[in-house]
């Protein structure tokens, strides 16, 4: 069979593995457009009617079968833009005009080029929008879905949206809302009005659970419908592009994990140090220290190869000569020395944490990746890292980072981390702000145990209600994703991806490759699952601030505002940020507006949306009339959220005062009354000298004790609420789920 008949052969979709397998054996990479429509036709799609020739006057001959206008185009199963090589005649009349075009598309091929097939003569669609429909299978995700408008501008406008496979007719109408057509598609300036519904029809026949990406996810690479031409009534593929592997893959599916009891992990009773020193400098003496400091109640069994004692501990050289299992082994010896450590525990140990680094790719030398594989394998334990911080677990009373804080009682944020110094600043920034750990896991990186395996764990772990994710690769996305998916984000996770920009995508065969990229696969994966997307890891500990402390609304997502502080200015511009955003100053009840006025706030002030208060009139009271302005505005039923605003070295200039601690006993009183569910934020602004900064730590702390979070910007306090929102406007409409607000 040559090339020419396999794309000729029937293609039916109980042979389509064999068939496939049959085009590779030839060395073919791609379809011809007659047997990507013809596949497209098996699965349901309309397409054109076409017959395939192999010259000119058999062309002419094919019109006797089909209507006019038509459309000529070359048969070639190589890779390419059909319409850029002069490949493409359209508005043919009549039989005379199809074989003078077929000849024109022949005369005028590239020599460089692979000669063509044939030739496609088919009947024109009728006039109408041009989208595109496409998909690939990305390495780590699997199938994914993308559509957009179409035509030969789709990578200048690059309107699209991408979405993980498999969708369903709610995702595909939800995918089609995204785009920034829409209106054009709906009739606008007096346009055709699209045919919605065929679109989303076509959609989850190419992408849906038993659609053409899920069906051949281990066959196809891309597939690239381009143009497909909606009118009024029906959604017709008048182009279509298909490369396939060349050879049949599953890439993208992960091992099955084995379950993990992290128990002894979080909560561990006896702890091996290997990596201590007898000049006491060694990591391994640091971190022993570490859990005296945190008053780590369980057994701790120093390891060396050669010590009798450290610090009237006994010293041990392997697992078996300890009078127990260990739950947790710190490791921090060299690199040669860690595989033959951990292959003696022999069913010893439970969790080793390696923070030694360096073990390579390759190789099978002592101390290689290689090595350190097999060593776990047989010494039956389950392992972070290597180059892994650790772990800071408060009810373990273990931290990979020397602190002297255990917070009591136990938070409920659980942190997962790819870098170790990245986790590190989230520890210690986060605690500064007011967040409560239930643990935070950095994983290096991830021989064994990953980001899925934690993620797991913490989402059905009682103890955590919010998670947050410094990821920068992950193995295996489609576990990722289906256990985000599975959780139905009832708990929310703040992800901050790194290295979105860097371009996995391939050379762009198609519309479809050109216009997918790292960031588009990670948006798909945050809008289906509800995970909220941050940039930065402030905006990662602003979001858990928020979630920590206010309670999402799933009936009415956060979108109106009030504003309440000192500055108008600030008001003003604060304004048009939150606008950016997609809030809006929310326009008070009557009765509101009522217990403003009565307020009777002097010149100067205002008492409409936003709220003006200068210093002086805060002064007039020492700030107590803020607990009057909370109290209407948090009773209002259009507003929800309130953002108090202070300008600290305005009212800080009001000596031997105590404004600024009464406006933050207003804001504490309101947080644990019992009509706190209007959501609160605090913004205190400072100009950076050491006293006001001084005042506005002791003001966040007081506010963090009491559950009230604090931002020093309106920038970082807007991304904060914007993350609120997105999480709430992914369960609005659906049945509210369970969430209780954080008990601090």
């Amino acid at each position: 069979m040559d090339p020419h008949t396999a794309n000729r052969e029937s293609i039916e979709r109980n042979n389509l593995p064999a068939y496939f397998d049959r085009c590779r054996r030839l060395g073919l990479t791609a379809l011809n457009e007659k047997a990507g429509k013809t596949l497209l036709a098996a699965f349901g799609l309309r397409v054109p009617r076409s017959l395939a020739v192999t010259d000119p006057d058999a062309a002419a001959l094919a019109c006797a079968s089909l209507s006019s206008p038509y459309a000529v185009k070359v048969l070639s199963s190589q890779a390419l833009h059909k319409s850029d090589l002069g490949g493409v005649r359209l508005g043919v009349q009549n039989a005379d005009e199809v074989r003078a075009a077929a000849c024109g598309i022949r005369d005028g091929w590239p020599a460089e080029r692979q000669q063509p097939e044939g030739f496609l003569v088919e009947e024109m669609a009728s006039p109408g929008h041009e989208l595109v429909i496409g998909g690939y299978v990305d390495p780590q995700f699997g199938p994914m879905l993308m559509v957009g408008l179409g035509g030969v501008f789709v990578e200048i406008f690059s309107d699209v949206v991408f979405r993980v496979c498999p969708v369903d007719t709610r995702e595909a109408w939800a995918m089609l809302k995204e785009l920034r057509a829409l209106p054009i598609l709906r009739g606008a300036r007096a346009g055709m009005v699209a045919n919605e519904e065929a679109i989303v029809d076509a959609l989850v026949k190419v992408g849906g659970s038993t659609g053409i990406l899920m069906t051949l996810a281990d066959e196809i690479d891309e597939l690239d419908i381009n143009p497909l031409i909606v009118d009024t009534k029906t959604a017709v593929a008048v182009d279509v592009r298909i490369t396939f592997a060349s050879e049949r893959r599953r890439a993208w599916h992960g091992p099955k994990a084995r379950p993990v009891d992290f128990e002894p992990l979080f909560a561990p009773q006896t702890i091996a140090v290997a990596g201590v020193s007898a000049s006491g400098r060694g990591a391994g003496n640091r971190f022993i220290r570490n859990l005296e400091i945190l008053g780590f109640e369980g057994e701790i069994y120093p390891m060396h190869p050669s010590l009798a004692e450290i610090d009237g501990r006994p010293v041990y050289r392997n697992f078996s000569d300890m009078p127990r299992q260990v739950d947790y082994a710190y490791i921090a010896v060299p690199r040669a020395a860690v595989p033959e450590l951990l292959e003696n525990a022999r069913g010893k140990l439970r969790f080793a944490q390696i923070m030694t680094s360096g073990f390579g790719e390759g190789g099978r030398g002592s101390g290689s990746k290689h090595d350190l594989m097999e060593a776990i394998k047989i010494g039956g334990m389950r392992v972070l890292g290597p180059n892994c911080l650790g772990i800071y677990t408060p009810r373990g009373r273990v931290s990979f980072t020397e602190t002297h804080k255990i917070q009591n009682p136990v938070g409920h944020v659980g942190v997962i981390s790819q870098s170790g110094g990245f986790g590190i600043d989230m520890l210690r920034y986060g605690q500064l702000r007011g967040l409560r750990f239930s643990g935070v896991v950095t994983i290096g990186n991830s021989i064994d145990l990953g980001p899925n395996d934690l993620l797991e764990y913490f989402l059905a772990d009682d103890a955590t209600h919010i998670i947050g994710l410094y990821l920068e690769d992950i193995q295996d996305g489609r576990l990722f994703f289906e256990l985000l998916s599975k959780a139905g984000a009832k708990k929310p996770v703040v992800l901050l991806k790194g290295g979105r920009t860097s371009q996995g995508q391939k050379a762009a065969a198609s519309h479809t490759g050109s216009l997918a990229g790292d960031i588009q696969v990670w948006q798909a994966v945050t809008t289906q699952t509800g995970c909220v997307p941050v940039n930065t890891m402030e905006e990662l500990v602003d979001a858990l601030l928020l979630f920590q402390t206010i309670r999402p609304n799933f009936t009415r997502p956060t979108c109106n505002l009030a504003l309440m502080g000192n500055g108008g200015g600030a008001s003003v511009v604060a304004s048009d940020g939150f606008a950016q955003l997609g809030f809006s100053l929310a326009e008070f009840s009557a009765e509101t507006k009522e217990r403003l006025h009565a307020l009777n706030l002097p010149d100067g002030a205002s008492d409409n949306n936003p709220i003006d208060v200068p210093a002086n009139v805060f002064d007039r009271t020492e700030g107590r009339v803020a607990s009057e302005i909370l109290d209407a505005l948090c009773s209002d039923s259009r507003t929800d959220a309130v953002v108090v605003h202070l300008n600290l070295p305005a009212l800080l200039s009001y000596r031997g005062r105590r404004t600024m601690e009464h406006i933050m006993d207003a804001c504490i009183a309101h947080r644990q009354s019992k009509d706190g569910g209007t959501a609160l934020a605090v913004i205190l602004r400072s100009d950076g000298s050491p006293e006001t900064d001084a005042a506005r730590r002791l003001q966040r702390d007081r506010a963090a004790a009491a559950g009230v979070p604090v931002f020093e910007n309106f920038a970082m306090a807007g991304c904060a609420l914007r993350a609120l929102a997105n999480y709430e406007n992914f369960h609005f409409k659906k049945p509210q789920l369970e969430y209780e607000p954080r008990q601090l």
